[in-house]
């Protein structure tokens, strides 16, 4: 299955869980794509958070 994932959010619990649903996704051999739109384009300015490690979500995803 082909997934289209819209992250238009620059919140971090947003964010971190767009990432977790693609990675679980491409463990599952599905074909992932996410775009980022509006505020989520500011995906590469969002530290990491006490509770959401974005950045090593992000990485995993690639």
């Amino acid at each position: 299955m082909k997934i289209g994932i819209i992250l238009q959010s620059n919140n971090p619990e947003h964010i971190w869980n767009t990432f977790r649903f693609g990675i679980t996704s491409l463990k599952a051999n599905h074909g992932v794509t996410i775009f980022l739109m509006s505020e989520g384009a500011e995906l590469d300015t969002i530290a990491d958070t006490e509770h959401f490690d974005i950045s090593k979500k992000v990485a995993e995803y690639k």
